[in-house]
């Protein structure tokens, strides 16, 4: 009977699991509007399969997770961490379109030019952040 209750105590913890991770892909997914057949497609398995792993009722499996990683561009840390991912300046950049990619990148270089200029006219001592 004492061997019941460890299973069940071990059992109790890994749905928990399942479900973070299952709905950690699913978030990804969503944000990158795909349908559950299209990334099931990317990955090679069946959309069945995808559906109970969002769900948080089968475990993804390694080879699994590196294959959604990489179809969403992420390392596995992006996809532990403890914040939110979708939150993350980097995460939100990728979900741009090509061309306002191109626009952010423009806006980064003009901020960084600005604050050279600052850093020279300050004679090296400004620190390019916020003067409070």
């Amino acid at each position: 009977m004492s061997n019941s209750i460890i299973v069940n105590a071990a059992v109790m913890n890994r749905p928990a699991q399942l479900e973070l991770v299952g709905r950690k892909i699913r978030q990804l997914r969503r944000q990158r509007k795909l349908t559950q057949v299209e990334l099931a497609e990317r990955i090679g398995i069946h959309q069945s399969d995808l559906s109970r792993m969002e769900q948080g009722e089968y475990k993804v499996g390694l080879d699994t997770l590196l294959k959604i990683l990489g179809t969403f561009n992420l390392g596995i840390g992006e996809f532990f961490e403890e914040t939110n991912a979708a939150e993350s300046v980097i995460d939100r950049y990728r979900l741009l379109s090509t061309s306002a990619q191109r626009e952010v990148e423009s806006f980064i270089e003009f901020k960084r030019r600005q604050e050279e200029e600052a850093w020279d006219d300050d004679g090296g001592e400004s620190e390019g952040g916020d003067d409070a």
